[in-house]
């Protein structure tokens, strides 16, 4: 199976992929609300695309911008907030141009 088919990867496996160590994964796990892997009936992690792209966010921060944990956590949930407002905004967008249609 090609990597880009997996739905989810194991620990050892998105470590690779990053380039970091498995035991900063375990990290952020705890610092950032975020990334939440699933895990297996054996409880071991399972990542998706998603998770190891929050990963990749707080490695840009974290190397290429200089942020601490703390500044990268608020600038991921700042990300979050600003993108459920704008799906609200097209929800509302959207019933406003079915009322003007109705009228």
């Amino acid at each position: 199976m090609e990597p880009n088919t997996k739905l989810y990867y194991d620990t050892n496996e998105v470590a690779e992929m990053v380039g970091c160590e498995p035991s900063a994964l375990r990290f952020w796990e705890k610092k950032f609300p975020q990334l939440n892997p699933k895990r297996d009936s054996r409880n071991r992690r399972r990542y998706t695309e998603r998770d190891i792209e929050i990963i990749r966010k707080i490695m840009n921060q974290r190397d290429k911008q200089g942020r601490t944990i703390k500044g990268t956590r608020e600038q991921l949930r700042r990300k979050e907030e600003a993108q459920l407002l704008i799906q609200r905004l097209l929800r509302v967008r959207k019933f406003l141009t079915d009322i003007q249609e109705v009228l």
